[in-house]
């Protein structure tokens, strides 16, 4: 698979890398090719998916171009399809872990919030900073972070824009596990074997289970984006 995305399948376990070679902005192009890297996960019944940043960063959040482009619309669905990518991944049938390879931001930081299981390394940022650059966090993104934060990390997270890092944000719901920057990806895949051993059936349904009330909420928070941003 080309583009900003590369799709393997080793063992059955689906590893879809994000590298656009800069910040793995999510902007439409990074969207699509992660969705298709989806679907042919999919399509492969691959047993988990891993998904990784490139060697600089996991993800810096949405294009800021088109966020400060003065055009409402793309800008709009700009988002939208970002929290519809969280809503597949946290509703996805199959186990779905992230190695966080760098920082993760923003939308970066939502989207490593959407695996099943994350790992990372001490030294890597995590951080929704929309309040530090003036922006209101959409309802959606909201509903992500409160659904694996820890109350008060959620309160620092979206309110005070704070930075979480190695045993902070372990602490704060952010990540799973630490381990070592050269055993980040390493890790998530030994992991994803792992799960990929599950009744699948059970993992999807009890998945769906314990997120319906979170997912009812970004579902609507997807569904009414437009009129948040008074659209």
């Amino acid at each position: 698979m080309s583009g900003p995305v590369h799709y393997s399948l080793k063992d059955s376990i689906a590893v879809i890398k994000m590298d656009d070679g800069k910040v793995n902005a999510l902007g439409p192009t990074m969207q699509q090719a992660l969705g298709e890297a989806i679907d042919r996960a999919d399509a492969d019944n691959a047993g988990a998916l891993v998904i990784t940043g490139n060697e600089r960063v996991f993800s810096g959040g949405f294009d800021l171009k088109i966020l400060t482009s003065g055009e409402a619309q793309p800008a709009i669905d700009m988002l939208r399809g970002g929290f519809e990518l969280s809503y597949r991944l946290l509703s996805h049938p199959k186990p779905v872990v992230m190695a966080c390879t760098g920082h993760a931001i923003a939308m970066g930081a939502f989207l490593l919030s959407s695996g099943d299981h994350r790992v990372a390394a001490h030294a890597y940022n995590i951080q929704a900073n929309e309040v530090a650059i003036g922006m209101v966090i959409p309802y959606a993104a909201l509903e992500i972070m409160k659904l694996r934060l820890t109350q008060s990390a959620y309160q620092q997270a979206v309110g005070l824009a704070k930075t979480f890092f190695g045993e902070t944000a372990l602490a704060a719901g952010f990540v799973d596990e630490i381990v070592l920057p050269e055993m980040v990806v390493s890790r998530a895949e030994e992991a994803a074997r792992e799960f990929a051993g599950l009744h699948q059936h059970a993992h999807a349904a009890t998945k769906l289970r314990a997120r319906a009330d979170a997912l009812k909420a970004i579902r609507a928070g997807i569904d009414g984006i437009e009129a948040e941003f008074g659209l």
